[in-house]
């Protein structure tokens, strides 16, 4: 098969938009990127089915997934090592578990469909990370690898020349038309991630990719007529101007992205590729060859498979870059990729490892990685043990429950972290979670609880609420619209009510601002709409009172953000247990607990 350098600089293009996209949404619509890899993806592997019938008669699937292995996994494997390090020793005791899950199931390359059942939002990757957020693209590429070449075998069957492509083009064609109405049929406005990360909803980006292969291969734009292959350049250009103008605007939660967005973006990459390939002197062509982007092309999966964890890790209170820590990031990402490209992910996709134990090697690479998942990631026993001890139920003199989403569950832990003889904290919050649903954040349960813990206390905390929002009437509404607020008041004067019961007294504890990613006015706009209404909701029920966390943490708009040295809240919304033990402290002294316990 031919090489086109336009195409690496089409690659180079897509993984400067995702790597904008996740720089804190520098270019919103950046995320597109993906599918312009999709629709490139489907295009150059089909290509290669497609050459190795016409050149031997037959596809070697064999072969094939060997080569696909050894052009993924030598880098991946080496990623997955310094991740469980990160979660041995410096991640929070709260994301550790999660992350061993998001290891074991980037392995098994069902990434994405880990996201989907655990009803965790995408679009929620800026405030409760996992350095594995990124990999569920790399499973859906990952499982078109190993079911496609079947079904172009099987559609190659007993063919040749244009017959054999024109049966490859229905087929793709009818399964991205299934894959559109899947995405259309699935689609709700206040669970975009199903149609975002499933399979069957994006598949259709490669198969598109693949179409175009079946009817446009690699230098065969000689069988195109003349007026369409000089068509192909203005449109080209249309095209590029269209996919631009998607990444800088088109919302990730917008209607329009999955009722017709991906679509017509990923038929203006088709358009792209297409002028790619039949005129490699046209301005498009030429534009896409230029080097810088042909060599970020070229070293594109390691840079993304280390951008996110990068990103993650290098905050500014370990790089201390202040407005540079963009650059900061990019520039790690690079370090990292580029010696990844030429040192291990070239030789091995060339040359394979040494003979004689090539299979011993990859074996013990594989149970490596899959013992470094399951074993390594789990958090430090001595940081468990030194600032949160469990007290049993049954020796506590003062117990408090803590329900909520994931933000409570960290506020218990910090609870804990005051380590008061005596006080037992029993954490019930649920990760991922919403009120604007019937059955999240365990709220169903919350009598059941109550019954079985007793406790002295319950602090009702959804310090994430802001980042959840509803579909009305097709359209997706957020907080300070009368329909969330009439479905988040609904819900919890419906839930709150089971935590009361005759010796507890229940707490429903105000939102503070979110930092760093949540750090702009029209967030707080939405955190001061989510306190009026649990203010209210609280004076509507007996017995439910208001904890101002948010005064004390954010007096006047202005957030206290360090304690000695110390993040309160690690990713701008979650709870350290060193950082916020003075906020944690304070928060026992307004609920009674050192008049009750022993200190």
């Amino acid at each position: 098969m031919p090489h086109l350098p336009a195409l690496d600089g089409l690659r180079g293009l897509a993984v400067a938009g995702v790597l904008l996209f996740h720089l804190g949404g520098v270019l919103p619509g950046g995320y597109l990127g993906v599918d312009l890899f999709f629709v490139l993806s489907g295009y150059l592997i089909t290509s290669l089915l497609l050459f190795e019938h016409e050149d031997s008669g037959a596809i070697a699937l064999a072969p094939f997934w060997r080569r696909r292995a050894r052009r993924l996994l030598p880098a991946l494997f080496a990623m997955l090592p310094p991740i469980a390090a990160y979660a041995r020793w410096v991640a929070q005791p709260l994301s550790v578990e999660r992350l061993r899950g998001d290891m074991i199931a980037t392995l098994a390359y069902v990434a994405n469909w880990r996201a989907v059942v655990s009803q965790k939002s995408y679009w929620e990757l800026f405030a409760a990370p996992s350095l594995l957020e990124h990999t569920w693209s790399l499973a859906i590429e990952e499982q078109f690898y190993l079911l496609w070449p079947l079904a172009v075998k099987a559609a190659l069957r007993k063919t040749t020349g244009g017959a054999g492509r024109r049966r490859v083009l229905a087929l793709a064609l009818a399964l991205a038309a299934a894959s559109a109405i899947a995405m259309v049929a699935f689609y709700d406005p206040a669970k975009t991630s199903r149609v975002y990360l499933g399979t069957d909803t994006r598949i259709a980006a490669i198969l598109l990719g693949a179409a175009l292969a079946a009817a446009l291969p690699p230098g065969g734009g000689t069988a195109l007529a003349p007026g369409l292959r000089r068509a192909l350049g203005p449109l080209a250009i249309a095209s590029l101007v269209g996919l631009g103008a998607a990444w800088a605007r088109l919302d990730g939660q917008s209607w329009f992205l999955y009722h017709g967005g991906f679509w017509l973006t990923e038929i203006a990459a088709l358009v792209v590729i297409a002028a790619a390939v039949t005129a490699e002197r046209s301005l498009v062509a030429r534009a896409l060859a230029l080097a810088p982007l042909r060599w970020m092309g070229a070293i594109s999966y390691g840079l993304y498979l280390w951008h996110w964890p990068v990103f993650v890790v290098v905050t500014n209170d370990r790089a201390h870059a202040g407005p540079w820590l963009p650059l900061v990031r990019i520039a790690v990402t690079f370090a990292i990729a580029i010696p990844s490209y030429f040192l291990l992910e070239r030789p091995i996709r060339r040359r394979g490892l040494p003979r004689g134990w090539r299979g011993f090697a990859a074996l013990a690479a594989a149970s490596l990685a899959l013992a470094v998942a399951v074993a390594g990631a789990r958090p430090q026993a001595r940081f468990l043990k030194v600032f949160a001890p469990v007290v049993p139920r049954e020796e506590a003199t003062f117990s408090i429950m803590v329900v909520g989403d994931s933000t409570a569950s960290s506020l218990g832990w910090t609870l804990r972290g005051q380590r008061v003889p005596g006080l037992s904290v029993e954490l019930k919050g649920q990760d991922a979670c919403t009120m604007l649903a019937d059955d999240m954040c365990f709220a169903p349960r919350w009598g059941e609880f109550t019954r079985e813990v007793r406790p002295d206390v319950t602090l009702v905390f959804l310090g994430g609420a802001f980042m959840h929002g509803i579909g009305f009437e097709g359209r997706f509404d957020r907080a300070c619209t009368p329909e969330w607020h009439a479905r988040f008041e609904k819900w919890m004067r419906l839930r709150v009510p089971l935590l009361v019961a005759p010796k507890t007294r229940v707490y429903v504890v105000t939102v503070p601002y979110g930092l760093d990613a949540w750090e702009t006015p029209g967030y707080w706009s939405e955190v001061d709409c989510i306190n009026r209404s649990l203010r209210a909701i609280a004076a509507s029920i007996p017995g439910v009172e208001v904890l101002d966390l948010a005064g004390y943490l954010c007096p006047g708009r202005v957030c206290k953000s360090h304690h000695a040295g110390k993040k309160i809240r690690v990713d701008g919304v979650h709870y350290d247990i060193e950082g916020a033990y003075d906020m944690s402290h304070w928060v026992l002294e307004q609920i009674g607990v050192f008049a009750q316990t022993p200190r």
